[in-house]
């Protein structure tokens, strides 16, 4: 069984469905990659999204609609006066997004507080190691996750990373910058070479990479991330495939392209979710990447970052009836 924590925000969504109407729901990146994950993970696999809602209608929402999928939501905390963050997607005739945010003010943000608040040990002033019980085989975040945290508030999340890596827990990051949620490149740099110290596995993307580094290839990603010790990188290039430099071998995986794009809106967070689910079932890293770069080909088909689980489920089913999983080893 593989039990994965993902830390970061979800918020209320009201995606484009036509001229002054948008339809709501809850996404954001973590989100999106805890639902893909469990909905293709194996059934005894386990994902608990770590986040803060408040005590408003739009939280109890997000709650169980988190349940709906069965995501396990015993470290959403409530904050006393905070509510969930919102945003707005607009889509182009190319289905390319256009986002308007309403977080400052998100309970999301201070997650760490309420964390150690639900973690200390009374009487000796210490707190639980990890603070998380059991601990996970996997720990998931994302740049978006470190944005959204309150600065004053992220040695906390380091301290957490740090126990968990102590324990033997493996750390994913996926960079997901977006700039308008920091204060600098300077201050993005700063964070995200820490979370590549960290890092077991890195899954950046191209473009995210080129923005804050001038990296425009996959060769470039591999030298730049060469100066970190991450065992694994899995770097998204769009339809220009997925490169993997691992331990044992080293591939550029080619990426059908969709013909028709309705909405990118989770495209690199279904892979992720997915690409993580595969492996915890035993694929090989080609086959994760080819399947999940399947999954992530339908969902840009469809309007917003989650898919119906049914529509999901059938076309999934056609898309992987004629492959044959390649285990680890073969």
């Amino acid at each position: 069984m593989t039990d994965l924590v993902i830390l970061g925000e979800s918020m209320v969504e009201f995606s484009q469905r036509g001229p002054g109407l948008f339809q709501q729901s809850f996404a954001g990146d973590v989100h999106s990659v805890a639902v893909y994950f469990k909905r293709l993970a194996s059934p005894g696999d386990r994902v608990r999204l770590m986040t803060a809602v408040g005590h408003d209608a739009a939280s109890l929402g997000l709650v169980a609609a988190l349940k709906q999928e069965s995501i396990d939501t015993s470290l959403v905390f409530r904050h006393p006066t905070r509510q969930l963050g919102l945003y707005m997607v607009n889509t182009d005739s190319e289905g390319e997004r256009g986002f308007s945010y309403w977080r400052s003010d998100s309970a999301a943000r201070e997650v760490m507080p309420l964390f150690r608040e639900s973690t200390h040990v009374a009487g000796d002033g210490g707190y639980l190691p990890c603070g998380i019980a059991p601990g996970p085989d996997l720990f998931f975040f994302s740049g978006i996750s470190l944005a959204v945290l309150s600065p004053g508030t992220r040695p906390a999340f380091w301290e957490l990373v740090e126990q968990l890596h102590s324990a033997g827990t493996r750390i994913v990051f996926d960079p997901n910058y977006r700039p308008k949620l920091w204060t600098s490149a300077k201050e993005t740099r700063t964070e995200y070479a820490r979370a590549f110290e960290y890092a077991h596995l890195a899954l950046p993307g191209i473009e995210d990479l080129e923005v804050l580094y001038g990296v425009k290839d996959f060769r470039g990603a591999c030298d730049f991330l060469q100066g970190f010790d991450i065992e694994e990188l899995v770097i998204k290039d769009g339809p220009n495939g997925v490169c993997y430099r691992g331990p044992f071998e080293r591939f550029v995986e080619p990426i059908t392209p969709v013909e028709r794009v309705v909405d990118t809106t989770a495209a690199g967070d279904s892979f992720n979710g997915s690409y993580l689910a595969y492996r915890s079932q035993g694929l090989s890293p080609r086959a994760a990447i080819a399947r999940a770069a399947k999954v992530s080909a339908l969902v840009i088909q469809h309007q917003g970052a989650l898919m119906d689980s049914a529509v999901f489920n059938r076309a999934l089913v056609k898309r992987t009836t004629r492959a044959t999983p390649e285990l680890i080893g073969q």
